[in-house]
């Protein structure tokens, strides 16, 4: 539809829930992503700026409504559009006699984008280090310092959520975007639209651990939650409901897919603006939102890593068969089992759908197991205070719908100490859940078990020697990786 500007002079527009008070509050900015640009979809977003403002944030939604519509490759400027709202609170609070003056605090800004716009939102994060941009290889870079309007970007952006986002519908000409800041995604099984879960890639780039320097702390967290369920639109209060490939029964309602995302949003703003750490339990472990009445007893997948790691066995190495991953040293031994090193990623129309790697386990045997010998030299376990790994099922024929994932993990000390915790008990959701048509998706759940436990149990952590996963079942296939100690 034709606009009264052109696109060097795009409109700075939205609408703002301030807190009472003189602050300086955290500023948190929704966009939303493609639509009819002919329907308004910025107010789509306002129960989530009413909740957070009513908690202590400067919440707005804004308009990109002119980025709307048979437009495509846009996302770059989405994210610019991002920056420069930013900037003109700045501006704002900057200026004597504007009522937002000296209470807006630029260095606790969250951003949140959703579908195109939260592809968005994660170029916003990464143009915010650059002093230029160069939008495409044939195009001249582009200052950010303000000498030709764009810029300077001023403040810092602590957290990035990303709902239902796209993925490298842009890509810089330095690669896919890896998100530098704190970074949460969500999504739902019944999404209609971005169906094939593309914030998993951004996801697994954002924050990896570099192969040359292994124990480099990642800049931020990252987190991943995985609504069974929950369709794409019922994000935005304005979008209908879209049909679900001719299924909208098997949807959740609007009411209880907008309480999910108030509740993590809100949370990540209270953790990582605020500095409230109880509210990361919930990232943790969405477990904890459910027991606390946060959010509906669906079925969920949840995904989280913290600033600090050591690897037991990423998987990431360029070697078929799995290894202890550098600068640990060790086996791993395979019984009545075979596992593979694989990219997790089958293509769109697969139900791996990620940009990592990761080991394929599979049995039809009794007794298998996935045992890691680990010699951990100079460092000590103790200094940690949780195991971690990534695992799931998927619907391939050696695994039966809707049963629970029949997984063991014990440990063990170099005195012969050990503790065996069941899956179920740890993690009693880790089910196989049934396929999603027509785009079932294999996505892995984080298991935490605290080390606390492994001392309560007779273990000496600063011996631990092995780790193995007992396979239960007579048959069965999974996916696992980033095994992991943490906090």
């Amino acid at each position: 539809m034709p606009w009264s500007f052109d696109p060097t002079a795009v409109p700075l527009n939205g609408l703002l829930r301030v807190p009472q008070g003189s602050g300086p509050f955290p500023l948190v900015i929704f966009a939303h992503g493609n639509h009819d640009p002919r329907e308004n979809s910025t107010p789509g977003y306002l129960y989530l700026c009413d909740l957070l403002a009513s908690h202590g944030f400067i919440a707005a939604t804004i308009d990109v409504n002119y980025l709307n519509g048979a437009i495509k490759g846009e996302n770059d400027a989405r994210a610019i559009v991002q920056l420069e709202h930013i900037k003109q609170f700045s501006v704002w609070n900057g200026k004597t006699a504007h009522p937002l003056h000296n209470r807006v605090d630029l260095s606790k800004v969250m951003i949140v984008g959703h579908s195109r716009g939260g592809e968005a939102v994660s170029h916003a994060s990464y143009f915010l280090s650059l002093t230029s941009l160069q939008p495409d290889p044939s195009s001249p870079s582009v200052p950010l310092d303000g000498s030709q309007g764009l810029g300077p970007y001023q403040f810092e952006i602590k957290a990035v959520v990303a709902i239902a986002p796209t993925d490298s519908q842009y890509v810089p000409v330095t690669g896919p975007t890896r998100v530098p800041s704190n970074y949460f995604v969500m999504h739902g099984s019944r999404d209609g639209d971005v169906f094939t879960f593309e914030g998993h890639k951004t996801f697994d780039r954002s924050h990896s651990v570099d192969l040359t320097n292994p124990l480099a702390s990642p800049s931020g967290i990252k987190s991943l939650l995985w609504i069974h369920g929950a369709n794409h639109n019922n994000f935005n209060t304005i979008w209908v409901s879209e049909d679900w490939f001719g299924l909208p029964e098997a949807t959740i309602d609007r009411e209880r897919q907008e309480l999910i995302a108030k509740s993590y949003i809100a949370s990540l703003g209270m953790s990582e603006l605020k500095g409230d750490i109880t509210f990361r339990e919930l990232f943790f472990d969405y477990k904890f939102g459910i027991q606390n009445g946060w959010i509906p007893d669906l079925l969920y997948s949840s995904q989280y890593q913290g600033r600090e790691r050591l690897y037991i066995h990423h998987a990431q190495e360029q070697s078929s068969s799995p290894v202890i991953s550098a600068p640990l040293t060790g086996s791993i031994q395979v019984n009545n089992a075979s596992a593979e090193v694989i990219n997790l990623d089958l293509g769109d129309s697969g139900h791996l759908f990620q940009e990592s790697r990761g080991v394929r386990l599979s049995w039809n045997l009794s007794g298998a197991r996935y045992t890691m010998n680990i010699n951990f030299g100079a460092f000590n376990p103790g200094d940690f205070t949780v195991f971690s790994v990534r695992v799931g099922q998927s619907f391939e024929n050696s695994n039966r719908s809707f049963e629970e994932l029949d997984l063991s993990i014990t440990f063990q000390d170099s005195s012969g100490n050990s503790a065996q915790f069941p899956i179920r008990l740890v993690h009693p959701d880790l089910i196989l859940l049934h396929p999603q048509v027509p785009q079932p998706k294999t996505v892995m759940q984080s298991v935490r078990v605290p080390l606390d436990q492994l001392v309560a149990a007779g273990l000496n952590l600063s011996q631990l020697s092995r780790i193995r996963l007992d396979l239960g079942a007579d048959s069965g296939t999974i996916y696992l990786n980033d095994v992991q100690l943490t906090h």
